[in-house]
């Protein structure tokens, strides 16, 4: 009996160990998360993170700035934590437990003055802009994200989590510029599709206006009194009204119609100029964004081929363009790299992550204790169960 009582005491220990082993060894885990800045709406935190969880973008990034300290075996754990897509969670300006705490009323004012912002930077956008059209950006709903990592060593967690902070920044103004260059060709083809059409419309408008003009002054030529006895202010001439105004007032109408044609004419013209200039340069964006790693270096060839094309600038249309065009650089390098910033720095972890080193020692000394119990008095308990069945079967 004693022999049997010292077995379970000695597996016990043994169990204990095994479990301090575990526990305080490779089954030890320290977690730490920071909070990043990036004001993002649904559908670019779903692109950004889809291609920040892809392996290849991963490996790209590692290249060029490697993750501090990590040995074979490290990196290898980390792609397959990029690729679970556990290590980030969007922040949303209005959690759901904020919904909850606050009233109604302050949850739409809120809601409201956001809205509000985003009218505000369209205006400010309408007004800068220079005949191209602004294409709307989604409201961002999400202040950031919260990137989290589990590793070993309390210290490698924080650089790691600060390592994928940085390089989710990277991937996010990768795809940016990638699709502001998608989006200059796109608007370069739909303007050189509708540009000669809409200029050749503008050409016939003229001659017809020049045709009416040239008729009407014939008219007042031949009927001079008309024009004396006519003292109406001329607000608009229309197929609909025309007919109950002087040949005078018709004539007036006519030249200003002329006048507005040409300026639209010129400003056509000019829009051709400039989409003229930038064709060239896009094709080479484009072309030069396919083969980027990163977004910083994306930022830095777009603004190299910008320095190149800002040599060949002749006329201030051509300026304005390249203006327009290094502007929507700026704002994705400002949005994504620099205001991009740990609002909450990866914290450094004081205490290992649940199961903690003492439940694997508790667990495994109670699972060797049982296991040897149950050994050792193998017998007694087979006899029981024995019984047991007989008793019930009598």
């Amino acid at each position: 009996m004693r022999n049997k009582i010292n077995t379970v005491i000695v597996s016990t220990l043994l169990g204990l160990g095994l479990g301090a082993a575990l526990g305080f060894g490779p089954l030890q885990w320290f977690k730490s998360e920071g909070v990043l800045n990036m004001e993002l709406g649904t559908s670019e935190y779903k692109r950004f993170t889809e291609l920040a969880n892809d392996v290849a973008s991963v490996k790209q990034y590692a290249a060029i700035y490697p993750p501090p300290k990590m040995d074979a075996d490290q990196f290898q754990l980390l792609l397959k934590t990029v690729v679970k897509g556990e290590w980030h969670k969007p922040v949303p300006k209005v959690s759901k437990t904020d919904a909850r705490e606050l009233p109604d009323a302050v949850v739409q004012m809120e809601r409201d003055r956001e809205k509000e912002k985003e009218k505000e930077k369209e205006k400010e956008k309408e007004k800068e802009g220079n005949g191209e059209k602004n294409k709307r950006k989604e409201g961002a709903v999400y202040l950031g994200l919260r990137v989290t990592y589990v590793a070993h060593e309390p210290a490698e967690a924080v650089e790691v989590a600060t390592w994928l902070g940085g390089y989710f920044k990277e991937v996010a103004t990768r795809e940016a510029v990638r699709e502001l260059a998608s989006n200059w060709a796109a608007e370069n083809r739909q303007f050189s599709d509708r540009a000669l059409e809409q200029q050749l419309k503008f050409k016939f408008d003229i001659e017809q206006a020049e045709t009416r003009s040239t008729e009407l002054k014939k008219l007042v030529a031949r009927y001079p009194e008309a024009g004396v006895r006519e003292g109406r202010q001329v607000v608009d001439v229309r197929k609909d009204n025309e007919k109950f105004m002087s040949p005078v007032a018709q004539l007036v109408g006519v030249e200003s119609q002329i006048i507005d044609i040409k300026e639209k004419s010129q400003k056509l013209n000019r829009e051709m100029e400039q989409h003229a200039f930038a064709a060239p340069l896009v094709g080479q964006a484009e072309l030069s964004l396919k083969q980027v790693s990163s977004g910083s270096e994306g930022v830095n060839k777009l603004a190299t081929i910008l320095a190149e094309y800002s040599k060949k600038v002749k006329t201030d249309a051509e300026r304005e363009k390249l203006l327009t065009i290094a502007a929507d650089v700026s704002q994705i390098a400002a949005r994504f790299l620099s205001q991009a910033q740990f609002i909450a720095l990866p914290s450094l972890p004081s205490r290992p992550e649940r199961p903690t080193p003492l439940m694997y020692i508790a667990l495994f000394g109670l699972l060797f204790a049982a296991l040897s119990a149950v050994y050792c008095w193998r017998k007694e308990l087979i006899n029981l169960l024995r019984d047991e069945s007989v008793s019930v079967v009598s």
